[in-house]
Protein backbone atom coordinates (compact mmCIF):
# COMPACT_ATOMS: atom_id res chain seq x y z
CA UNK A 1 0.00 0.00 0.00
CA UNK A 2 1.01 3.54 -1.08
CA UNK A 3 1.83 5.81 1.87
CA UNK A 4 -0.51 8.50 2.13
CA UNK A 5 1.15 11.75 2.04
CA UNK A 6 -0.27 14.92 3.08
CA UNK A 7 0.58 18.49 2.77
CA UNK A 8 1.86 20.84 5.45
CA UNK A 9 -1.05 22.18 7.83
CA UNK A 10 -0.98 25.26 9.79
CA UNK A 11 -3.05 24.83 13.23
CA UNK A 12 -6.26 26.21 12.58
CA UNK A 13 -6.89 27.56 15.54
CA UNK A 14 -3.74 29.87 15.24
CA UNK A 15 -5.09 31.08 11.45
CA UNK A 16 -7.95 33.29 13.10
CA UNK A 17 -5.20 34.74 15.16
CA UNK A 18 -2.80 35.65 12.86
CA UNK A 19 -5.83 37.63 11.08
CA UNK A 20 -7.01 39.06 13.90
CA UNK A 21 -3.35 40.13 14.55
CA UNK A 22 -2.53 41.46 11.33
CA UNK A 23 -5.75 43.51 11.52
CA UNK A 24 -5.06 44.91 14.82
CA UNK A 25 -1.50 45.83 13.89
CA UNK A 26 -2.53 47.74 10.91
CA UNK A 27 -5.26 49.50 12.86
CA UNK A 28 -3.18 50.54 15.58
CA UNK A 29 -0.62 51.96 12.79
CA UNK A 30 -3.34 54.22 11.78
CA UNK A 31 -3.83 55.25 14.88
CA UNK A 32 -0.05 55.81 15.78
CA UNK A 33 0.39 57.82 12.87
CA UNK A 34 -3.14 59.91 13.49
CA UNK A 35 -2.31 61.02 17.18
CA UNK A 36 1.63 62.20 16.36
CA UNK A 37 -0.29 65.73 15.75
CA UNK A 38 -2.81 65.04 18.65
CA UNK A 39 -2.21 64.10 21.76
CA UNK A 40 1.21 64.02 24.28
CA UNK A 41 3.76 61.49 24.07
CA UNK A 42 2.13 59.22 26.91
CA UNK A 43 -0.19 58.04 24.54
CA UNK A 44 1.86 57.77 21.74
CA UNK A 45 4.37 55.57 23.74
CA UNK A 46 1.56 53.77 24.94
CA UNK A 47 0.05 53.09 21.28
CA UNK A 48 3.52 52.33 20.57
CA UNK A 49 3.78 49.38 23.31
CA UNK A 50 0.75 47.85 21.93
CA UNK A 51 2.27 47.82 18.04
CA UNK A 52 5.22 46.21 19.68
CA UNK A 53 3.69 43.58 21.94
CA UNK A 54 1.22 42.24 18.94
CA UNK A 55 3.98 41.67 16.42
CA UNK A 56 6.58 40.26 18.64
CA UNK A 57 3.82 37.76 19.73
CA UNK A 58 2.68 36.80 15.86
CA UNK A 59 5.90 36.45 15.24
CA UNK A 60 6.77 34.19 18.02
CA UNK A 61 3.55 32.02 17.03
CA UNK A 62 4.67 31.61 13.60
CA UNK A 63 8.20 30.63 14.09
CA UNK A 64 6.79 28.13 16.23
CA UNK A 65 4.68 26.67 13.90
CA UNK A 66 7.24 26.83 10.81
CA UNK A 67 10.12 24.96 13.50
CA UNK A 68 7.69 22.39 14.94
CA UNK A 69 4.68 21.88 12.83
CA UNK A 70 5.18 18.14 10.89
CA UNK A 71 5.41 18.85 7.48
CA UNK A 72 4.29 15.49 6.60
CA UNK A 73 1.35 13.27 7.96
CA UNK A 74 2.02 9.26 7.34
CA UNK A 75 -0.17 7.06 8.44
CA UNK A 76 1.01 5.15 11.83
CA UNK A 77 -0.63 1.39 11.26
CA UNK A 78 1.65 1.80 7.83
CA UNK A 79 4.63 3.51 9.37
CA UNK A 80 4.52 0.47 12.52
CA UNK A 81 5.22 -1.90 9.47
CA UNK A 82 8.38 -0.83 9.14
CA UNK A 83 9.63 -0.71 12.42
CA UNK A 84 10.90 -3.55 14.33
CA UNK A 85 8.65 -4.87 17.40
CA UNK A 86 11.64 -3.96 19.45
CA UNK A 87 11.48 -0.08 18.80
CA UNK A 88 7.46 0.34 19.90
CA UNK A 89 8.74 1.69 22.98
CA UNK A 90 10.91 4.12 21.37
CA UNK A 91 7.96 5.18 19.13
CA UNK A 92 5.61 5.59 22.01
CA UNK A 93 7.90 7.74 23.84
CA UNK A 94 8.67 9.69 20.74
CA UNK A 95 4.70 10.61 20.07
CA UNK A 96 4.54 10.98 24.05
CA UNK A 97 6.85 13.83 23.67
CA UNK A 98 4.77 14.73 20.07
CA UNK A 99 2.12 15.09 21.66
CA UNK A 100 3.47 17.38 24.90
CA UNK A 101 4.75 19.63 22.55
CA UNK A 102 1.67 20.11 20.47
CA UNK A 103 -0.33 20.77 23.73
CA UNK A 104 2.59 23.48 24.68
CA UNK A 105 1.96 25.62 21.04
CA UNK A 106 -1.69 25.15 21.87
CA UNK A 107 -1.10 26.78 25.62
CA UNK A 108 1.21 29.33 23.75
CA UNK A 109 -2.06 30.18 21.24
CA UNK A 110 -4.23 30.41 23.32
CA UNK A 111 -2.30 33.00 25.45
CA UNK A 112 -1.75 34.98 22.53
CA UNK A 113 -5.11 35.26 21.59
CA UNK A 114 -5.77 36.26 25.52
CA UNK A 115 -2.91 38.93 24.81
CA UNK A 116 -4.33 40.16 21.86
CA UNK A 117 -8.20 40.60 22.78
CA UNK A 118 -6.52 42.36 25.73
CA UNK A 119 -4.70 44.51 23.28
CA UNK A 120 -7.87 45.00 21.38
CA UNK A 121 -10.23 46.34 24.18
CA UNK A 122 -7.35 48.72 25.25
CA UNK A 123 -7.08 50.01 21.98
CA UNK A 124 -10.79 50.62 21.63
CA UNK A 125 -11.12 52.23 25.09
CA UNK A 126 -8.40 54.45 24.12
CA UNK A 127 -9.98 55.50 20.55
CA UNK A 128 -13.24 56.06 22.85
CA UNK A 129 -11.55 58.01 25.18
CA UNK A 130 -10.58 60.78 22.41
CA UNK A 131 -11.79 63.82 22.81
CA UNK A 132 -11.39 64.70 19.19
CA UNK A 133 -13.40 63.15 15.73
CA UNK A 134 -11.62 60.14 14.50
CA UNK A 135 -12.76 58.72 10.89
CA UNK A 136 -10.25 55.96 9.09
CA UNK A 137 -11.75 55.27 5.74
CA UNK A 138 -10.54 52.93 2.40
CA UNK A 139 -9.29 53.86 -0.30
CA UNK A 140 -12.61 55.25 -1.65
CA UNK A 141 -13.45 57.03 1.03
CA UNK A 142 -15.66 54.54 2.76
CA UNK A 143 -15.88 55.18 6.58
CA UNK A 144 -14.23 51.97 8.51
CA UNK A 145 -13.94 53.34 11.99
CA UNK A 146 -15.95 56.03 13.63
CA UNK A 147 -15.13 56.86 17.27
CA UNK A 148 -17.27 58.14 19.93
CA UNK A 149 -16.05 61.67 19.38
CA UNK A 150 -17.49 61.79 15.92
CA UNK A 151 -20.48 60.45 16.63
CA UNK A 152 -20.54 63.78 18.94
CA UNK A 153 -19.59 65.95 16.90
CA UNK A 154 -21.52 64.64 14.00
CA UNK A 155 -24.86 63.48 15.27
CA UNK A 156 -24.04 59.95 13.22
CA UNK A 157 -23.70 56.70 15.45
CA UNK A 158 -21.04 54.34 14.36
CA UNK A 159 -23.41 51.63 13.23
CA UNK A 160 -24.86 54.34 10.72
CA UNK A 161 -21.77 55.40 9.29
CA UNK A 162 -19.43 52.77 8.98
CA UNK A 163 -19.65 51.11 5.50
CA UNK A 164 -20.98 54.63 4.11
CA UNK A 165 -19.26 57.43 2.12
CA UNK A 166 -17.46 59.89 4.39
CA UNK A 167 -18.48 62.78 1.55
CA UNK A 168 -21.87 61.81 0.93
CA UNK A 169 -22.33 60.98 4.70
CA UNK A 170 -21.59 63.89 6.58
CA UNK A 171 -21.12 66.96 4.15
CA UNK A 172 -19.62 69.97 5.27
CA UNK A 173 -19.70 73.57 4.23
CA UNK A 174 -18.32 76.99 4.26
CA UNK A 175 -18.26 80.30 6.52
CA UNK A 176 -20.50 81.22 3.51
CA UNK A 177 -22.89 78.78 4.07
CA UNK A 178 -22.14 76.49 0.58
CA UNK A 179 -21.58 72.90 0.23
CA UNK A 180 -17.80 72.12 -0.27
CA UNK A 181 -17.76 69.99 -3.11
CA UNK A 182 -16.15 66.29 -2.65
CA UNK A 183 -12.45 67.19 -4.90
CA UNK A 184 -12.12 69.84 -2.17
CA UNK A 185 -12.43 68.03 0.64
CA UNK A 186 -9.31 67.70 2.81
CA UNK A 187 -9.80 63.43 3.04
CA UNK A 188 -10.46 62.99 -0.80
CA UNK A 189 -6.82 65.50 -1.31
CA UNK A 190 -5.15 63.40 1.49
CA UNK A 191 -6.21 59.92 -0.95
CA UNK A 192 -6.02 61.89 -4.13
CA UNK A 193 -2.32 63.35 -3.53
CA UNK A 194 -1.12 61.03 -1.25
CA UNK A 195 0.03 63.85 0.98
CA UNK A 196 -1.31 65.11 4.61
CA UNK A 197 -4.02 67.82 4.96
CA UNK A 198 -3.16 70.07 7.60
CA UNK A 199 -5.44 72.38 9.41
CA UNK A 200 -8.63 73.45 7.49
CA UNK A 201 -11.76 75.33 9.50
CA UNK A 202 -15.29 74.25 7.92
CA UNK A 203 -18.59 72.85 8.95
CA UNK A 204 -19.79 69.44 9.09
CA UNK A 205 -23.35 69.43 8.94
CA UNK A 206 -26.29 67.02 9.33
CA UNK A 207 -29.58 68.48 8.86
CA UNK A 208 -30.05 71.90 11.12
CA UNK A 209 -26.78 70.95 12.94
CA UNK A 210 -23.46 72.20 12.26
CA UNK A 211 -19.97 72.43 14.05
CA UNK A 212 -17.04 74.44 13.17
CA UNK A 213 -14.02 72.06 13.19
CA UNK A 214 -10.56 72.10 12.09
CA UNK A 215 -9.27 69.03 10.16
CA UNK A 216 -6.37 67.44 9.46
CA UNK A 217 -6.50 64.54 7.01
CA UNK A 218 -3.77 61.84 6.42
CA UNK A 219 -3.09 59.25 4.52
CA UNK A 220 -2.61 55.80 5.06
CA UNK A 221 0.17 54.76 2.92
CA UNK A 222 1.54 50.75 2.50
CA UNK A 223 4.38 50.39 0.11
CA UNK A 224 3.91 52.58 -2.39
CA UNK A 225 0.33 52.30 -2.37
CA UNK A 226 -2.89 54.37 -0.50
CA UNK A 227 -4.78 51.79 1.33
CA UNK A 228 -7.21 54.22 3.14
CA UNK A 229 -6.83 57.77 5.32
CA UNK A 230 -7.05 59.44 8.58
CA UNK A 231 -9.28 62.41 9.24
CA UNK A 232 -8.76 63.96 12.69
CA UNK A 233 -11.45 67.03 13.73
CA UNK A 234 -11.64 68.60 16.53
CA UNK A 235 -14.26 70.98 17.76
CA UNK A 236 -13.17 74.50 17.90
CA UNK A 237 -16.66 77.00 17.95
CA UNK A 238 -15.62 77.04 21.62
CA UNK A 239 -11.97 77.94 21.23
CA UNK A 240 -13.29 81.30 18.87
CA UNK A 241 -16.16 82.09 21.48
CA UNK A 242 -13.36 82.21 24.18
CA UNK A 243 -10.72 84.17 21.87
CA UNK A 244 -13.59 86.60 21.24
CA UNK A 245 -14.31 87.31 24.68
CA UNK A 246 -10.63 87.70 25.43
CA UNK A 247 -10.25 90.52 22.36
CA UNK A 248 -13.07 92.32 23.98
CA UNK A 249 -11.24 92.01 27.16
CA UNK A 250 -8.39 93.14 25.94
CA UNK A 251 -9.88 96.60 23.93
CA UNK A 252 -11.78 97.35 27.20
CA UNK A 253 -9.20 97.63 29.31
CA UNK A 254 -7.33 99.12 26.55
CA UNK A 255 -9.77 101.79 25.90
CA UNK A 256 -10.19 102.48 29.78
CA UNK A 257 -6.21 102.77 29.95
CA UNK A 258 -6.25 105.52 27.36
CA UNK A 259 -7.81 108.51 29.01
CA UNK A 260 -5.59 108.37 32.22
CA UNK A 261 -2.56 107.84 29.84
CA UNK A 262 -3.61 110.50 27.60
CA UNK A 263 -4.03 112.85 30.40
CA UNK A 264 -0.84 111.89 32.35
CA UNK A 265 1.41 112.74 28.43
CA UNK A 266 -0.11 115.86 28.59
CA UNK A 267 0.29 116.93 32.11
CA UNK A 268 4.33 115.98 31.85
CA UNK A 269 5.01 117.98 28.97
CA UNK A 270 3.42 120.83 30.34
CA UNK A 271 5.82 120.73 33.49
CA UNK A 272 8.83 120.01 30.52
CA UNK A 273 7.73 123.05 28.48
CA UNK A 274 7.41 125.42 31.89
CA UNK A 275 3.48 126.26 30.91
CA UNK A 276 3.63 125.58 35.00
CA UNK A 277 6.57 127.80 35.87
CA UNK A 278 10.23 126.90 35.06
CA UNK A 279 11.77 123.56 36.66
CA UNK A 280 15.18 122.92 38.03
CA UNK A 281 17.38 120.21 36.47
CA UNK A 282 16.79 117.63 38.51
CA UNK A 283 13.01 118.16 38.52
CA UNK A 284 12.64 118.37 34.73
CA UNK A 285 14.92 115.30 34.71
CA UNK A 286 11.83 113.34 36.67
CA UNK A 287 9.45 115.02 34.37
CA UNK A 288 11.13 113.97 31.64
CA UNK A 289 11.19 110.09 32.22
CA UNK A 290 7.42 110.32 33.25
CA UNK A 291 6.98 111.56 29.82
CA UNK A 292 9.07 108.24 28.58
CA UNK A 293 6.90 105.83 30.89
CA UNK A 294 4.14 107.32 29.53
CA UNK A 295 4.82 106.80 25.85
CA UNK A 296 5.92 103.62 26.49
CA UNK A 297 2.85 102.27 28.13
CA UNK A 298 0.55 104.22 25.66
CA UNK A 299 2.75 101.69 22.38
CA UNK A 300 2.16 98.83 24.67
CA UNK A 301 -1.52 99.63 25.04
CA UNK A 302 -1.94 100.86 21.14
CA UNK A 303 0.01 97.34 20.07
CA UNK A 304 -2.48 95.03 22.25
CA UNK A 305 -5.39 96.63 20.62
CA UNK A 306 -4.15 96.32 17.39
CA UNK A 307 -3.35 92.82 18.19
CA UNK A 308 -6.63 92.02 19.42
CA UNK A 309 -8.87 94.11 16.35
CA UNK A 310 -6.00 92.00 14.08
CA UNK A 311 -6.94 88.57 15.95
CA UNK A 312 -10.31 88.64 16.32
CA UNK A 313 -11.29 89.46 12.22
CA UNK A 314 -12.52 93.41 13.67
CA UNK A 315 -9.82 95.45 11.79
CA UNK A 316 -11.14 97.28 8.38
CA UNK A 317 -8.75 96.55 5.57
CA UNK A 318 -9.06 99.29 3.10
CA UNK A 319 -6.74 98.78 -0.31
CA UNK A 320 -5.42 101.77 -2.56
CA UNK A 321 -3.51 102.69 -5.42
CA UNK A 322 -0.13 103.52 -2.94
CA UNK A 323 3.29 104.75 -3.92
CA UNK A 324 5.89 102.73 -2.19
CA UNK A 325 8.37 105.03 -2.48
CA UNK A 326 6.81 107.81 -0.80
CA UNK A 327 5.37 105.52 2.14
CA UNK A 328 8.86 104.04 2.77
CA UNK A 329 10.39 107.45 2.59
CA UNK A 330 7.79 109.03 5.57
CA UNK A 331 8.25 106.52 7.75
CA UNK A 332 12.11 106.82 7.36
CA UNK A 333 11.75 110.30 8.34
CA UNK A 334 10.34 110.10 10.87
CA UNK A 335 12.60 107.44 12.68
CA UNK A 336 15.71 109.90 11.64
CA UNK A 337 15.24 111.51 14.34
CA UNK A 338 16.53 109.24 16.87
CA UNK A 339 18.58 107.58 13.91
CA UNK A 340 20.73 110.71 14.05
CA UNK A 341 21.16 110.62 17.54
CA UNK A 342 23.28 107.80 17.22
CA UNK A 343 24.50 108.74 14.11
CA UNK A 344 23.36 105.64 12.12
CA UNK A 345 23.57 105.98 8.07
CA UNK A 346 20.11 104.83 6.33
CA UNK A 347 20.13 103.17 2.95
CA UNK A 348 16.61 102.98 1.37
CA UNK A 349 16.90 101.78 -2.58
CA UNK A 350 13.82 101.15 -4.31
CA UNK A 351 13.06 99.54 -7.85
CA UNK A 352 12.82 102.20 -10.73
CA UNK A 353 9.95 100.37 -12.17
CA UNK A 354 7.54 99.67 -9.66
CA UNK A 355 4.07 100.49 -9.89
CA UNK A 356 1.69 101.72 -7.62
CA UNK A 357 0.70 98.96 -5.64
CA UNK A 358 -3.19 98.27 -4.12
CA UNK A 359 -2.25 98.07 -0.16
CA UNK A 360 -3.74 99.49 2.78
CA UNK A 361 -1.35 101.99 3.74
CA UNK A 362 -2.31 101.86 7.56
CA UNK A 363 -0.88 98.70 8.17
CA UNK A 364 1.35 98.60 5.72
CA UNK A 365 3.33 101.64 7.43
CA UNK A 366 2.86 99.56 10.55
CA UNK A 367 5.07 97.31 9.07
CA UNK A 368 7.81 99.45 8.14
CA UNK A 369 7.36 101.22 11.35
CA UNK A 370 8.05 98.43 13.45
CA UNK A 371 11.12 97.37 11.56
CA UNK A 372 12.56 100.15 11.12
CA UNK A 373 12.11 100.91 14.75
CA UNK A 374 13.60 97.50 15.89
CA UNK A 375 17.11 98.17 13.39
CA UNK A 376 17.58 101.44 14.75
CA UNK A 377 16.91 100.47 18.45
CA UNK A 378 18.93 97.61 18.28
CA UNK A 379 21.97 98.73 16.23
CA UNK A 380 24.68 100.10 18.12
CA UNK A 381 26.23 103.84 17.12
CA UNK A 382 27.29 104.73 13.63
CA UNK A 383 25.70 101.30 12.29
CA UNK A 384 23.65 101.19 8.91
CA UNK A 385 20.08 100.31 7.93
CA UNK A 386 19.66 99.36 4.91
CA UNK A 387 16.22 99.34 2.92
CA UNK A 388 15.30 97.21 0.07
CA UNK A 389 12.26 97.18 -2.32
CA UNK A 390 12.01 94.98 -5.56
CA UNK A 391 9.60 93.04 -6.85
CA UNK A 392 10.03 89.32 -8.01
CA UNK A 393 7.60 87.39 -9.54
CA UNK A 394 4.33 88.06 -8.79
CA UNK A 395 5.44 89.55 -5.49
CA UNK A 396 6.40 93.04 -4.12
CA UNK A 397 9.78 92.13 -2.08
CA UNK A 398 10.68 93.98 1.05
CA UNK A 399 13.90 93.91 2.99
CA UNK A 400 15.13 96.19 6.14
CA UNK A 401 18.39 94.75 7.41
CA UNK A 402 20.94 96.31 10.34
CA UNK A 403 24.17 95.80 11.77
CA UNK A 404 23.04 95.39 14.96
CA UNK A 405 23.24 92.86 17.47
CA UNK A 406 21.60 89.75 15.51
CA UNK A 407 19.52 86.97 17.13
CA UNK A 408 20.38 83.64 19.19
CA UNK A 409 20.11 81.04 16.72
CA UNK A 410 18.40 78.91 20.08
CA UNK A 411 15.86 82.13 19.69
CA UNK A 412 14.91 81.58 16.29
CA UNK A 413 11.82 80.11 16.65
CA UNK A 414 10.69 82.44 18.83
CA UNK A 415 11.04 85.54 17.55
CA UNK A 416 7.16 85.96 16.16
CA UNK A 417 5.86 85.16 19.45
CA UNK A 418 3.70 87.33 21.83
CA UNK A 419 6.39 89.25 24.16
CA UNK A 420 9.29 87.84 22.41
CA UNK A 421 12.84 89.50 23.43
CA UNK A 422 16.28 88.08 23.00
CA UNK A 423 18.36 87.56 26.39
CA UNK A 424 21.08 89.16 24.41
CA UNK A 425 19.24 92.02 23.96
CA UNK A 426 17.36 92.92 27.03
CA UNK A 427 20.62 93.34 28.15
CA UNK A 428 21.66 96.22 26.03
CA UNK A 429 18.51 97.61 25.42
CA UNK A 430 15.68 97.45 28.11
CA UNK A 431 13.03 99.33 26.36
CA UNK A 432 10.75 97.36 24.09
CA UNK A 433 7.23 95.54 25.11
CA UNK A 434 7.98 92.51 22.69
CA UNK A 435 5.06 92.71 20.11
CA UNK A 436 5.80 94.49 17.00
CA UNK A 437 7.28 91.93 15.33
CA UNK A 438 4.09 89.70 16.29
CA UNK A 439 2.00 92.27 14.72
CA UNK A 440 4.04 92.99 12.12
CA UNK A 441 3.76 89.17 11.10
CA UNK A 442 0.37 89.13 11.44
CA UNK A 443 -0.43 92.00 9.17
CA UNK A 444 1.64 90.44 6.49
CA UNK A 445 0.12 87.19 6.64
CA UNK A 446 -3.20 89.00 6.60
CA UNK A 447 -2.33 91.08 3.19
CA UNK A 448 -1.43 87.17 1.57
CA UNK A 449 2.15 87.63 2.15
CA UNK A 450 4.80 86.07 3.76
CA UNK A 451 7.80 87.11 6.37
CA UNK A 452 11.45 85.35 7.55
CA UNK A 453 14.47 87.06 8.81
CA UNK A 454 18.14 85.95 8.48
CA UNK A 455 20.46 87.08 11.36
CA UNK A 456 24.23 86.50 12.60
CA UNK A 457 24.95 87.80 16.11
CA UNK A 458 27.10 90.69 16.21
CA UNK A 459 26.94 91.62 12.76
CA UNK A 460 23.23 92.06 12.09
CA UNK A 461 19.74 90.81 11.23
CA UNK A 462 17.59 90.84 7.74
CA UNK A 463 13.94 90.88 7.48
CA UNK A 464 12.06 89.84 4.65
CA UNK A 465 8.33 90.02 3.37
CA UNK A 466 6.45 89.40 0.04
CA UNK A 467 3.21 91.32 -0.56
CA UNK A 468 1.07 90.15 -3.53
CA UNK A 469 1.35 92.66 -6.54
CA UNK A 470 -1.79 92.01 -7.48
CA UNK A 471 -2.85 93.81 -4.37
CA UNK A 472 -4.65 93.38 -0.60
CA UNK A 473 -8.22 91.98 -0.47
CA UNK A 474 -10.23 94.13 1.05
CA UNK A 475 -12.19 93.42 3.84
CA UNK A 476 -15.10 95.27 5.91
CA UNK A 477 -14.30 95.35 9.51
CA UNK A 478 -15.29 97.82 12.70
CA UNK A 479 -12.04 99.73 13.66
CA UNK A 480 -9.03 101.08 11.83
CA UNK A 481 -5.07 100.30 12.84
CA UNK A 482 -4.58 102.39 15.42
CA UNK A 483 -7.57 104.10 16.04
Amino acid sequence: MDTQTAHPKTNPKLIPLFIFSASTVALLSILFFMIMDSFNLAIVYFMIGLIVTIVLNTAVAILILSSNTPKQVIDPSQENKNIPEGNNQELNTALALKEKELEAIRKMGDEIERKAFIDRTEAAATLASIGEGVVVTDPDGKIMVFNQAAEQMTHWQSSEAIGKFWFETVPAIDENGKLIPRKDRDMYKALITGKKVFAHSIYLQRGATKVFVAVTATPIIFGNKIIGSVEVFRNIGREIEVDRMKSEFISLASHQLRTPLSASKWFSEMLINGDAGELNAEQKEYAENIFDSNERMIGLVNSLLNISRIESGRIIINPRPTDMHELVSQVINEIKIKSDIKKQHIIFSIHSSLPLISIDPILIREVFVNLLTNASKYTPNEGEISVFVSKKDNDLICQVSDSGYGILQKDYTKVFRKFYRGENIIKIETDGNGLGLYLTKAIIESSGGKIWFKSEVSKGTSFYFTIPLSGMQARIGEVTLGS
